[in-house]
């Protein structure tokens, strides 16, 4: 096990200042896996919904997107040792997803796994759950091989959905996202990134690894706030959540089996599961609801009885807006 990793991990926790439970069954070991979220992330979601539904204990280190927390630059020294394991080059442009295929890793986001067995630190939701699946002893996998293709399609289309834009900016026509979101068009959100990052880059000038996350995560923020939320782009993201919402309709309605891919809950649905919500939550459900897709309501309503749905996302205090 690597020192360095260590005292990465203990500066992070000591910078969040809190208590940090176990959740799930407690023996007499220290969990295997410690995960810093945030509530209302949706790739903290599944994360935290793979984990229970795989039976894994954890740490549960807990972030705060309001006040800024994942730009904490312990947390960002943690998040630029899970890049460098990763192999992968810093996002310092906006693609409307969360998608790191698309665009690279963010040094100031959640979620953010440890493993101490193997002495990772695994970054971006979709990996951190392969890699949970994978680790697991015991129980269905979730991504079992001779459906591995086809669950990972699901993922793709789940994974490069325009959450972010839909969170913050302003939707065509009638808003009706929450009253907790702000009422502004998504640039004046991103822009606050900037002005944090500007902060940090100010007070860390001298520090090369800082210096690097700060001034990428600045660049990614910039093009949000310049391309992500005109008028155009995001009628292009609703229309883009839509058709997700519609492929997935097509898949459900061609299919005998219990679930989107076999009688078996898989990854896609848990990962699907937890997309619906969210939409639903930024008042997008007309997608489906009316008999617009009736596939995809019936597959919600049967996948809010999920045990790990409810406890990692439903019922998980602050995790809707």
């Amino acid at each position: 096990m690597s020192s360095s990793l260590e005292t990465l991990v203990r500066e992070a926790r000591t910078a969040l200042g809190r208590e940090s439970p176990v959740i799930g069954q407690v023996d007499h070991q220290a969990p295997r896996y410690e995960l810093f979220h945030a509530p209302n992330s949706i790739c903290s979601q599944k994360v935290r919904v793979v984990l229970a539904q795989r039976g894994l204990s954890y740490v549960s280190h807990t972030m705060n997107l309001f006040t800024g927390e994942t730009y904490l630059p312990a947390y960002v020294r943690l998040r630029m040792l899970g890049c460098e394991q990763m192999g992968a080059s810093l996002m310092t442009a906006h693609s409307g997803s969360t998608s790191v295929s698309h665009g690279g890793c963010d040094p100031a986001v959640v979620p953010t796994l440890v493993d101490w067995q193997t002495a990772q630190v695994v970054v971006d939701s979709k990996r951190i759950c392969f890699h949970l699946d994978e680790m697991a002893s015991g129980g269905a996998a979730l991504r079992p091989a001779a459906l591995a293709g086809e669950i990972d399609a699901q993922l793709d289309i789940v994974d490069n959905l325009p959450n972010y834009q839909m969170l913050s900016g302003r939707p065509p026509g009638t808003d009706t996202r929450p009253p907790s979101r702000p009422p502004g068009s998504g640039v004046e959100f991103a822009m606050s990134k900037v002005e944090r990052c500007d902060r940090y880059l100010k007070d860390h000038a001298s520090d090369d690894v800082l210096v690097r996350g700060y001034a990428a995560k600045r660049s990614k923020e910039l093009d949000a706030a310049q391309r992500l939320f005109t008028p155009e782009a995001m009628r292009d993201a609703y229309a883009r959540a839509q058709g997700g919402c519609e492929a997935l309709e097509r898949v459900l309605s061609q299919r005998g089996t219990r679930w989107i891919l076999s009688d078996e809950v898989s990854m896609a649905d848990l990962f699907w599961a937890i997309e619906l919500l969210r939409m639903r939550n930024m008042g997008a459900a007309r997608f489906w609801t009316g008999g617009k897709r009736p596939a995809v309501e019936a597959f919600l309503q049967q996948a809010e009885a999920i045990a790990s749905v409810r406890s990692g996302v439903i019922d998980w205090p602050g995790a809707t807006y």
